[in-house]
Parts: structure tokens; C-alpha cells; sequence
């Protein structure tokens, strides 16, 4: 472990990075069908002056290096690589979390505005949601910092979040799945094939619906249940996907894989002390088998909570490092040339990866920024990384007093969106949905 003592040092402007154990796996699979890039997005009270975003950009490069980075080619492995040229922001694209391609010197995130709209969308083989948050914090306070927004007189730290002029944090930078590896570990069971939600995939990119509704309403909810507020939505989106399995024509149902699972992230920092703003989760994935006919609501509910902590326990994520880190240590790959692990890798994503989930839920909790920053911030909202296989998938985070809702689809049809968000209105809650594209009718 750690120690309490923060290792903090120059930046060395010219030092490439190892790419952390889900990296390794990510950079490899990565490709149109699975992009693994997500967005995270504030918006503030004022539309988005371009000199400023540009300066604070600029001005974080220093804090967090690991971030300003292009993926390499090396012989046998993948690495990062500081970027040759300055971050600037782009233009953001009509859909977002587009894929972002591997060429020299080509950042592996993008930083646009929008309106009153900053985003941020990372490859995930630099960070995930705890690391990407914390740079979008950063990136937000330094720009409103530059609009006029002064630090409160004898401020020396502002809730943890990282600012221009700070030392550079080497422990923010490690890979610290290797560190709580346990090699005696065994590997996981092996996990059937998952019920995926039906119909022709989308095109011309990802849709974005996000629905907003009161927090506090939605925890009354959680807790009337006796259950988390993650533990209520992810039963929400496997009740859903139920939904979506008995409305299917019979020879299509019968036809259909029988299990609905949904894939939720945990922050492994939560169990082992860590401060790496690189990837640092494992999986658990509540599921249940349609084979056993309908599932009550009541039913789907307590067996999440209850799948969820056991995927929680500490042994359980242990054998998930052990596949994952042990796979990356095995002495008999490690000479193996990059292209040939890479196909490698995607057989086994094939294998045991694409197909294994229905969909995906991931909660960032509630997002903190103190005043007086905070009451120039409108709306956070997290999208998370789309994929073919699955055709949908969840983000949520809550700020101040809203819940937001995003789902990613790439799926032509809304089904999934609208009885997603009718389930929740049916519970009590009031829910305001918004789309980044018009509904024109039929299935588009």
C-alpha cells in the first residue's frame, strides 16, 4: 500500500507511459464496432469562450501528463507517448463519442464547447470515470478561474480537485491493478452467452437521451426499496431488457439467448487505497435466467442487491485480477510480437467478452465542486462508450439536487429508452427526457 505521504516531483517532459492492465486490453480490442470512448460533459451559465477553454486546457498539460498522451507501437507491447503538440479544443461533432483512431502524435482525448457546453471524451486506455472526472473538474474551475471566478482568500486546496501550478503526483499516474494482484488467485467462471437487445444498428452515429429527474425522490425511492441507488437502476435496466425479450414474436424469442446481464463498473479505490487517476475497476454483473419465465420487479430488485455484493467481495475481485494481471505476466506472451497479441486479444474479447452482457449501468455517484464555482455550473452528465453488441448503454451521475439518466444506443429503434424511462415515471418519479436528435416518428 501507499504510503500517507504524497509523492509529488517535476514532470519529465519526455517520459512515455506503460499502459495500465486494462489499457493493454483496451488499446488491443478497441475498433468501430467497440470504440471505448466516453464523454463526460458541464454546463455552465455562459456560453463557452474559446481563448479561455484554450488556456485552461493548456495550462493543466503539466498536472496531468498521463493524460496528453498518443498511443505508441512498440515491438511487443502498446505504449503512451507525450503528445508533440499542444491539446487544443475542437469542434464537436454532431454525435458524440465518436471513435478515436490511432495515428502519430494523436491525442487519445478530445476536449470540445458548445454553447454553454464544455466535453470531454477520453479513449478508456488512458482513464476511466474517477480519472476523467477529476480532469474535468480541473479543466472547469481553471476556465471560470480565467472568466473572473477568484479562489476564496486562504483556500490552499479546493475538495481534492487537481489545478494548474500543482506538483505533478507520480502515484496519480500508476498502474495500480499490479499492486493487489494475487497470483494463488483462481480465474473466474466461465460466463455464458447474454440475451442483447434485437433490431439493426444505427449508422450515423450515437444517440444520446438523457433523462433528468429530482434526486432526492429518486433516493426516497432507492431506500424505500432497502436497496442502493445503483442497485434500483441496474434492476431497472435488466426489467427492461426483460421487457424488450417477452415483446419479441415467438419464433424470435424462442430463438433468443436466455440470460440478461448487465455489466456494472466498481471503483476499486472504494477497497484498495490507491490515488491513480489511470484505470482502476473490475466488474460485477447481476444477471437473470428467462429460462425461469416473467420476473416480478420485487424479484429482479433483490437479487440484484444481493448479486451486486457478492461481486463486490474482495475475493471475487481478486479472480478477476488474477485473469487480467496474470494474463499480462505470463512469461510465454510476453516475447510475443504486438500484431499477434493484438489478434489474440480479440479472440479471447470474442470469446468471453462481446456477447457475455446484455448492456452496461455505470454510476459516478454525485459529483462535488465547492462554491463559489458551483453556482455557475448548470448540469453535469456522463455518456458512456457505445458498442455494437450490446446497442445500449447507461451512464449516471447526480449534481446538486438532479439525477441524470444518459443512455447511449446505437440501436434504431427507442424501445429501450422509452420503457427505461416509463418503468421509472410509473415508479413516481418525474422524469424530463431530452434527446441530441428529434423524434420523427416510426422507429428512427
Amino acid at each position: 500500500m501507499g504510503s500517507g505521504k504524497r509523492e509529488r516531483k517535476a514532470y519529465p517532459q519526455d517520459r512515455f507511459y506503460r499502459l495500465d492492465n486494462s489499457a493493454v486490453f483496451t488499446a488491443a480490442i478497441a475498433g468501430a464496432s467497440g470504440p471505448f470512448v466516453f464523454r463526460l460533459s458541464c454546463s455552465l451559465d455562459e456560453s463557452i469562450h474559446l481563448d479561455c477553454l484554450t488556456r485552461a486546457l493548456a495550462s493543466l498539460a503539466s498536472r496531468f501528463p498521463f493524460l496528453f498522451v498518443a498511443l505508441g507501437h512498440g515491438v511487443f507491447w502498446h505504449y503512451l507517448n507525450p503528445l508533440e503538440n499542444p491539446l487544443r479544443p475542437v469542434a464537436e461533432s454532431p454525435y458524440p463519442a465518436e471513435p478515436i483512431r490511432y495515428r502519430r502524435n494523436r491525442p487519445l482525448m478530445r476536449v470540445s464547447a458548445y454553447g454553454t457546453r464544455i466535453s470531454c471524451e477520453f479513449h478508456h486506455a488512458l482513464t476511466d470515470g474517477t480519472g476523467s472526472l477529476a480532469f474535468l473538474r480541473a479543466l472547469v474551475l481553471e476556465y471560470l478561474r480565467l472568466r473572473g471566478v477568484a479562489d476564496p482568500v486562504g483556500m490552499e486546496t479546493i475538495a481534492g480537485i487537481p489545478r494548474p501550478g500543482d506538483p505533478y503526483d507520480a502515484e496519480e499516474a500508476e498502474d495500480a491493478y499490479s499492486r493487489y494482484f494475487v497470483r494463488s488467485s483462481p480465474l473466474p467462471d466461465p460466463v455464458p452467452k447474454a440475451f442483447l437487445i434485437p433490431g439493426k444498428r444505427r449508422g450515423k452515429g450515437y444517440r444520446e437521451c438523457i433523462g433528468t429527474t429530482p434526486l432526492q425522490g429518486a433516493l426516497a425511492l432507492a431506500k424505500g426499496n432497502k436497496v442502493s441507488l445503483t442497485e434500483l437502476l441496474v434492476a431497472v435496466h435488466a426489467a427492461t431488457l426483460q421487457d424488450i425479450y417477452e415483446a419479441l414474436p415467438p419464433l424470435r424469442r424462442k430463438a433468443a439467448r436466455k440470460r440478461v446481464s448487465v455489466q456494472v463498473p466498481v471503483d476499486l479505490r472504494k477497497r484498495y487505497p490507491s490515488r491513480t487517476l489511470r484505470n482502476f475497476f473490475l466488474f460485477a454483473a447481476p444477471s437473470i435466467d428467462l429460462r425461469l419465465g416473467h420476473w416480478r420487479f420485487d424479484e429482479i430488485l433483490q437479487r440484484v442487491h444481493h448479486q451486486l455484493r457478492l461481486g463486490l467481495e474482495e475475493k471475487e475481485l481478486l479472480r478477476q485480477l488474477r485473469r487480467n494481471v496474470g494474463g499480462e505476466r505470463n512469461p510465454l506472451g510476453r516475447p510475443i510480437l504486438l500484431p499477434i497479441k493484438t489478434v489474440v486479444m480479440r479472440l479471447i474479447n470474442a470469446s468471453i467478452g462481446v456477447g457475455s452482457y446484455s448492456g452496461s449501468l455505470s454510476n459516478l455517484g454525485a459529483i462535488e465542486v465547492p462554491e463559489p464555482w458551483a453556482s455557475r455550473i448548470e448540469r453535469f452528465s456522463f455518456l458512456p462508450s457505445r458498442a455494437v453488441s450490446t446497442g445500449a448503454n447507461v451512464g449516471v451521475a447526480s449534481w446538486k439536487n438532479e439525477l441524470y439518466i444518459c443512455i447511449g444506443s446505437l440501436v434504431r429503434d427507442r424501445s429501450f429508452e422509452r420503457l427505461f424511462f416509463s418503468r421509472l415515471a410509473g415508479m413516481g418519479l418525474v422524469v424530463r427526457v431530452e434527446c441530441n436528435e428529434p423524434f420523427q416518428g416510426g422507429t428512427e
